[in-house]
């Protein structure tokens, strides 16, 4: 009698220890696939070296590590009409864009019209305004007005944006309104060169340009320290017609908001947003969205641009729809119902 109950505690403690490791090595399967989900690669895409969005991503880069610690995170050069297409292919995770852009990016029409319709790319989140097309010149230069440049065909040195990055488009458009382009300012003697900030502020510096088009980023604001600059204003009509044509919005730069700024500038103006791949799940999307919004001074120290950015503007994207683990967050959040 003792012998069998003796043999059975020994097979009841042996159960025991089979049950436990099975359940260990289950935990440890479940974690196992738990750190699968994680991808293993997030790629973002701003602008240019020098440019806001570049900082911006940065920034964004910095925040998201902790959240996805087992993840490579890095940072890519981009523009606005780009980066739609690159995160379309699977080249990067999530792109800064401008709300129009990425709407005629779902529609595959404007600069997406011989590619079509771009595929795999939702909304994420809205960061704000950013003035556009700012005319800089330096506070002794010659040129006086763009009508003055335009009716006297002067051999005017523009530099902007990369192309493929929505200044770029913004100032050909902006050069198409008062009708004339850059080959016909080549025509004059002059040019128009699309390069980095960085390289804009450098050829401004050494005076091999007379005149950056395009918005105000750290390296305008390097360059106004060195040089002392003014603007040469967009014709209140154009400006009209740049927003009846292209949906550009309009406003006024207040005067004394940048050194160079004497007086209200009145300038278009884009909606900068963040775009994603529509292929990552509603779980990495939502861990996202939060982490970018729980942390709003880290996006308003980026640039004075995100300044006054608040995390209750992030779903007011309008150009397409927003991904569903972005509009998860935000239900929970109150901010869309």
């Amino acid at each position: 009698m003792r012998k069998s109950k003796k043999a059975f505690v020994v097979v009841l403690l042996v159960s025991l220890l089979l049950s436990m490791s099975n359940v260990y090595a289950q935990g440890e399967k479940e974690s196992s696939t738990d750190a699968v989900q994680d991808p293993q690669f997030i790629s973002l895409a701003g602008g240019s070296v020098g440019g806001g969005w570049y900082v911006l991503c940065g920034v964004i880069a910095e925040m998201l590590t902790p959240t996805f610690p087992n993840t490579n995170i890095k940072v890519v050069t981009g523009g606005s009409v780009s980066n739609p297409l690159n995160v379309s292919a699977g080249k990067v995770e999530i792109a800064t864009t401008q709300d129009n852009v990425y709407a005629d990016a779902i529609a595959g029409v404007g600069p997406y019209t011989s590619e079509g319709v771009v595929s795999d790319i939702t909304g994420l989140l809205r960061l704000g305004d950013i003035y556009m097309s700012v005319f800089l010149v330096e506070e002794n230069s010659k040129f006086e007005s763009i009508s003055q440049i335009i009716e006297n065909k002067l051999p005017v040195r523009i530099v902007t944006a990369v192309q493929g990055a929505s200044p770029a488009l913004a100032t050909d458009r902006v050069l198409k309104t008062y009708g004339i382009s850059a080959e016909t300012i080549k025509e004059w003697g002059g040019s128009v060169s699309y390069v980095s900030y960085s390289e804009a502020t450098a050829l401004m510096k050494d005076g091999h340009a007379d005149v950056y088009c395009g918005p105000i980023m750290p390296a305008t604001l390097e360059l106004a320290v060195s040089k002392k600059l003014r603007p040469l204003p967009i014709d209140s009509q154009i400006i009209d017609n740049l927003h009846e044509t292209y949906k550009y919005g309009v406003s006024t730069i207040p005067a004394g908001s940048y050194e160079f700024i004497k007086n209200d500038l009145k300038v278009i103006t884009e909606n900068p947003i963040l775009v994603i791949s529509s292929k990552l799940s509603d779980d990495i999307v939502y861990r996202i969205t939060k982490t970018i919004c729980e942390n709003p001074t880290k996006i308003q120290s980026a640039s004075k641009t995100y300044s006054k950015w608040q995390p209750e503007l992030a779903p007011q994207v309008v150009g397409g729809p927003i991904h569903p683990g972005a509009i998860k967050y935000y239900k929970e959040m109150g901010w869309i119902k």
